[in-house]
């Protein structure tokens, strides 16, 4: 009997040890926590110098963080600290704290104003994603991890500022880069401007590096050779984009609702098309596909509507579903598109993807051949009917001839 209790009571303990206190503290895993005084936050000892901070209230408009709290030094902003609080304007960040953990201001969409200390080291998965009316984020010397897509959605940015004693990162006029300058890691999404010119050390483009910016028309990339996925997604002001050599492969929707995206340069060295590549492009018309490629994926080129012919190389050797010919109609179905064709040669991979979607193929005879076809029958039967004029007159000679 007394085991049993000893057991229950151990399972007990354990489950309230494990417990979330909040909805932003569901996934702590407490060691030795505790609430401030005032009930607004909890803390979180990890027993090795860490020590996090979950808020309470995600009513808040301003914020400050405590450096401390029952003699726990304050080092972390935990997962999903502010997570959801829209309210939330400003944020005072005390010296102590060396991490700001994924998700920490997660779609605190009101944050217009926060302090990341020089003690800060790492920024994590997502931090500020959704922060849509946050303009500006300083970047302090000790900061040397910033994790994917920690701006994601911060639609407002005009400008990010990195301390020039910072070892791992640089900006370039508010462009943030590597330190080398060889990897462009966010272009804000409202910095102004039409045109922009990657420098000539910039080999590389993280994934989202353009995301969401409404006002660049035209992107020079110089010297890139590698990007990530979705790099231009949601740039609605692109017009013309000239893909360098080297290139093999565009990742995802690389131009992903670009809908006035009317000109694009693919290079010969470019293999695979991503899923969803183009989706959305509304103004684009008409795109030369290089010999090099041989796979389409799917909803490659879904919902370009002013699309009305492609020419698939043979060396295509896969297309997804979708890839071509379609558009979302009612409820989000796919439609045909109206009077699209592609132009392939019959027994080829682009053709059999035609037959299975019932999208209309030349087969190989393209619009090209039959106007050449119908030149040279024009010329065969002129010449036939001069050839015949030729015979007739010779005959009515004979017939006017003297015996």
């Amino acid at each position: 009997m007394k085991f049993l209790q000893s057991l229950i009571s151990g399972l007990l303990a354990s489950t309230l040890c494990l417990m979330p206190l909040s909805a932003g503290a569901e996934e702590i895993i407490q060691t030795n926590g505790g609430y401030s005084d005032d009930g607004l936050w909890y803390y979180n000892d990890y027993g090795d110098g860490t020590v996090s901070v979950v808020c309470q209230d995600n009513t808040l408009e301003e914020v400050a963080v405590p450096a401390e709290i029952n003699g726990h030094k304050i080092t972390m902003i935990e997962l999903d600290c502010f997570k959801d609080n829209t309210n939330l304007k400003k944020v005072i960040l005390p010296d102590t704290i060396t991490v700001l953990e994924d998700y920490a201001f997660y779609l605190c969409s009101g944050l217009e104003e926060i302090n990341i200390p020089e003690s800060v080291e790492k920024l994590g998965f997502q931090t500020f994603y959704g922060c849509s009316s946050l303009k500006e984020i300083s970047v302090p010397a000790n900061l040397s991890e910033i994790e994917g897509y920690t701006f994601d959605g911060c639609t407002a940015l005009e400008a990010v500022h990195v301390d020039k004693k910072n070892q791992n990162y640089q900006d370039k006029d508010g462009v943030l880069f590597s330190k080398d300058g060889s990897d462009l890691i966010l272009y804000p999404a409202s910095k102004t401007g039409r045109s922009y010119t990657v420098p000539a050390e910039c080999t590389k483009l993280e994934g989202y590096a353009f995301m969401a910016n409404s006002y660049l028309e035209e992107i020079n990339l110089n010297s890139v050779t590698e990007m990530g996925e979705d790099v231009f997604y949601y740039c609605t002001a692109l017009k013309n984009m000239e893909i360098p050599e080297g290139i093999t492969m565009l990742t995802g929707a690389t131009f992903g609702n670009c809908t006035a995206l009317k000109s694009v340069i693919l290079p010969e060295t470019l293999e695979i098309i991503g899923s969803g590549c183009f989706y959305n492009c509304l103004s684009l018309e008409n795109i030369e596909i290089p010999a090099s490629v041989t796979t389409i994926n799917e909803n490659a080129f879904l919902n370009c509507v002013s699309m009305t012919s492609i020419t698939i190389p043979e060396t295509v050797e896969t297309i997804g579903d979708y890839a071509l010919g379609f558009y979302y109609g009612e409820e989000e179905k796919h439609q045909h598109l109206p009077d699209f064709e592609i132009d392939a040669d019959n027994g080829t991979p682009a053709f059999a993807y035609a037959t299975k979607f019932s999208v209309k193929c030349t087969g190989g005879v393209t619009q090209g051949i039959i106007f050449v076809y119908i030149v040279v029958g024009i010329i065969v039967i002129v010449i036939l009917a001069v050839i015949g004029l030729i015979i007739m007159q010779k005959r009515i000679q004979k017939r006017h001839e003297l015996p």
